[in-house]
């Protein structure tokens, strides 16, 4: 499966890592994830947590409580996310610089 056209995506106020995270996912399992995404991240949805991750699952990266969660697509054993610098697909243990805690979920 190639996703490489998603490395070409940038961050805007109307194009975060959120739908950046729903459009990899739905491009690897075909399934739209954005009103579930956005339940749990309301705290309203669930999604099972792993304790290592599966590919593919979803990766919450967060610094403390009172920060936004940062969302990405584990696959193949990389992170697909979107930051302020554009899409990336990297090694894990890059992502998570600068943040304090990663969870992986399904």
């Amino acid at each position: 499966m190639n996703l490489e056209h998603f490395l070409s995506k940038e961050w805007s106020k109307d194009y975060t890592c959120n739908e950046f995270a729903c459009d990899v996912w739905q491009a690897i399992t075909g399934e739209d994830l954005r009103q579930r995404l956005d339940n749990f991240l309301n705290g309203t949805g669930e999604f099972e947590r792993l304790d290592e991750p599966m590919s593919p699952c979803l990766a919450y990266y967060k610094w403390n409580d009172q920060t936004s969660t940062h969302v990405g697509v584990f696959f193949n054993g990389r992170v697909w996310h979107l930051g302020l610098r554009g899409a990336q697909n990297a090694n894990p243990q890059i992502v998570k610089i600068g943040f304090k805690t990663v969870e992986y979920y399904r």
